[in-house]
C-alpha cells in the first residue's frame, strides 16, 4: 500500500471517529434539555403506571431511556399521558437525519430560489433579488449597480402606499434570524437597503397584510400556521398545525429578547378550530390580550398549499411549513423549514408529533441497521 493512500484512510478514520463522538455528544446535549426544563419549571412526578408504559412502547423500536425527564415535561404541561410523545433529541439527528438528505438543504431552502423550485404554490411578492452579489428584479432580470437607483424608484412606484418592505437573508436562517423590517419613506431607502446587504444574499418583498384572524394573536408581528407533513410510501400526511405569534412590539413570530428565544403557538385542530392550548418554550401561556376568535378561516387552503408544495420537495420527507394568511385569508408560504423545524412547543400544543401515524413514522429505526446508525448504544436496548 502506498503511503498516500494509507495517510488517506488514516485521515478518512480519524474523521470518521471525529464525526461519531459530536454524533454523541449532540445527542447527549439535546438529551439534557427536558431536565434544564424542569429545573426551571418542575412538573409533578409520573406513576409507576406511566413509566412501565412508555418502556413497553419504547421498547418495539429498541429505545430506551435513562430517566423520564422528557415525558415528565411533556406530561405536565399537557396534562396528556401518552407515551408517543417524541423527544427532540429523538427527532433530531435522528428523524430528521434519517427523512431529509441533509445534502441538498442549500440549496432547496434558498428563500430566493424557492418560487422557482416549487411553482405551484404562492409566495409572499419578491421585488428584488440579492443573489451571489449581483441584483435582480423580480422578475430576474440583471441590474447593473450604477442602475440601482433606477430600479429603487420602480420599487418604490410599487410598494409606496405600504410604508415599508421586508428585507430577508436567504441561506441558512431560521427562527427568524435575518428578517427585517424596513421603513420606507422614498426609493432612496430602497437603495439603501440593497446597496448595504450586497455581502450576503438577500431578498426584498412586499410587506405582508395579514388576515385579521392571525393578527388577533399578537398585532405587531407577522403570525404564520405552522404546518408539519410528512411523506410515506408516496402519500403526504398532517401530522400536527398551530398558529405560531410574536410578542406585542416585535415583528416576527419568533424573536429574541436578551439573548433568549420566545415564540408562542396555539393548537388548531382538523375542523379549523382553535384548541385554546397557548404555550411558549417555557410550557403554558396566557391568552393573547386581543385573542377572540377561534375559527381559523380557510384551513383547507392552508393545508392543500402545504401539501402541493411538499410534492415538490423530492429530498425531503418531513418538512416544517410556515403559512401566512394576507388580508382576504389567501395563503402565503413564508418558508419552509428543512433542516430542524422543531417538536417540543408543537407537542406542547397539542399532544405527540405524529398522533396515530407514530408506529409507522417510527418504524425505521427497525428497519435495516439504522437503530444502530442512528441511536448511540446508552440509548439503546439491543
Amino acid at each position: 500500500m502506498s503511503i498516500r493512500r494509507l495517510l488517506s484512510r488514516m485521515t478518512t478514520g480519524a474523521m470518521d471517529f471525529y464525526s461519531q463522538r459530536m454524533y454523541i455528544h449532540t445527542f447527549n446535549v439535546e438529551y439534557r434539555a427536558a431536565a434544564n426544563f424542569l429545573a426551571k419549571h418542575p412538573q409533578p412526578e409520573l406513576s409507576q403506571a406511566d413509566k412501565e408504559e412508555i418502556d413497553r412502547y419504547w421498547s418495539k423500536f429498541g429505545i430506551k431511556y435513562p430517566d423520564y425527564t422528557w415525558f415528565e415535561m411533556y406530561y405536565g404541561v399537557t396534562g396528556i399521558h401518552d407515551p408517543r410523545f417524541i423527544p427532540d433529541w429523538l427527532a433530531w439527528p435522528p428523524i430528521y437525519w434519517h427523512y431529509n438528505d441533509k445534502t441538498c438543504l442549500a440549496g432547496w431552502e434558498d428563500k430566493n430560489l424557492a418560487p422557482h423550485l416549487i411553482p405551484d404554490i404562492a409566495f409572499p411578492i419578491d421585488l428584488v433579488r440579492i443573489y451571489r452579489g449581483k441584483v435582480y428584479d423580480k422578475d430576474w432580470n440583471y441590474w447593473d449597480i450604477d442602475d440601482i437607483d433606477q430600479l429603487s424608484r420602480r420599487v418604490f412606484e410599487e410598494i409606496k402606499d405600504d410604508g415599508c418592505i421586508v428585507l430577508k437573508a436567504t441561506r441558512s436562517t431560521q427562527a427568524s434570524k435575518g428578517v427585517k423590517l424596513i421603513t420606507v419613506k422614498s426609493p432612496e431607502d430602497i437603495a439603501t437597503a440593497i446597496s448595504n446587504n450586497l455581502g450576503v444574499d438577500h431578498v426584498l418583498e412586499r410587506y405582508l397584510k395579514q388576515s385579521s384572524f392571525t393578527k388577533q394573536f399578537c398585532t405587531s408581528s407577522v403570525n404564520i400556521f405552522r404546518v408539519v407533513t410528512w411523506r410515506h410510501k408516496g402519500k403526504i400526511d398532517v401530522l400536527k398545525t398551530c398558529v405560531r405569534y410574536g410578542i406585542e412590539g416585535h415583528n416576527t413570530d419568533i424573536t429574541y429578547v436578551d439573548g433568549k428565544e420566545i415564540l408562542h403557538a396555539v393548537g388548531v385542530n382538523s375542523d379549523g378550530m382553535v384548541n385554546g392550548r397557548f404555550v411558549s418554550l417555557d410550557g403554558n401561556a396566557p391568552t393573547p390580550e386581543h385573542y377572540h376568535d377561534p375559527h381559523a378561516p380557510n384551513l383547507d387552503a392552508v393545508i392543500a398549499l402545504a401539501k402541493r408544495g411538499h410534492q415538490s420537495l423530492y429530498p425531503f420527507d418531513l418538512v416544517g411549513w410556515d403559512i401566512a394568511l394576507d388580508e382576504n385569508n389567501n395563503p402565503l408560504c413564508v418558508e419552509y423549514n428543512l433542516f430542524r423545524p422543531g417538536t417540543i412547543v408543537y407537542q406542547f400544543t397539542s399532544g405527540p408529533l405524529a398522533g396515530d401515524l407514530t408506529d409507522e413514522f417510527l418504524g425505521f429505526l427497525n428497519e435495516g441497521d439504522n437503530l444502530e446508525k442512528f441511536i448511540p448504544k446508552k440509548y439503546r436496548t439491543r
